[in-house]
């Protein structure tokens, strides 16, 4: 995997245009390099838990697409629990990857999730079945726990307890800035980006 890239310019919360051009450029880096172990210390781990949605841009597409997928439904309860399973759903393979410590397969789970979110995006825009959509939606949302699951692998136990609450507010805010993003883009556009970012990752990788 490429090594990630860590800028402090990409950590405030991502809006409009600025998300729409981390999407594009996503190509450049992944997330995580060896699943070396994160440092230790309760602000150390908090701030890495922050900076590995963001700085790990296979992530960071994944959690916006998150978002373009919640902004596609209507009634705010359905984008709320789109967002907050998502949430959880990383919570979950966090755990996972910190007690299983199986990273067999795990990366191309994670490229195959970004596709998943634009075929999901595209069946709202395109009306189809509505049962194929909401299952669409709900695997998109299953998939972020590979996400979770790749940090797990960098964290030890003793780390968790602080990693984690820090990784939920930096993947909340991104998918807070996705749901954004799908009130200036049109669905169309949306899966489309969602798609040449998840070329751009393969390609990289």
């Amino acid at each position: 995997m490429v090594k990630s890239i860590h800028t402090r310019s990409l950590v405030p919360p991502l809006t409009g245009v600025g998300a729409a051009v981390l999407l594009l450029a996503s190509g450049s880096a992944m997330a995580h390099s060896g699943h070396r172990p994160l440092e230790s210390g309760l602000f150390s781990s908090f701030f890495s838990g922050v900076t590995h949605p963001i700085t790990g841009l296979d992530h960071l597409v994944m959690l916006v697409g998150v978002g373009l997928i919640a902004a596609q439904y209507k009634q705010r309860n359905q984008q709320a629990r789109i967002m907050l399973a998502a949430l959880f759903s990383m919570l979950l393979g966090l755990g996972f990857g910190a007690l299983s410590g199986f990273a067999t397969g795990i990366e191309t789970l994670i490229l195959a999730s970004v596709f998943v979110a634009a075929v999901a995006v595209y069946s709202r825009q395109r009306a189809v079945s509505n049962g194929w959509s909401v299952a669409l939606s709900v695997l998109a949302v299953v998939a972020v726990m590979f996400h979770g699951w790749a940090h797990g692998l960098e964290a030890s136990a003793s780390s968790l307890v602080a990693f984690a609450p820090g990784m939920l507010v930096s993947a909340g805010l991104l998918a807070i800035s996705g749901f954004k993003l799908g009130q200036y883009l049109t669905p169309k556009w949306q899966s489309a980006l969602l798609a040449m970012s998840g070329t751009l990752l393969a390609i990289a990788a």
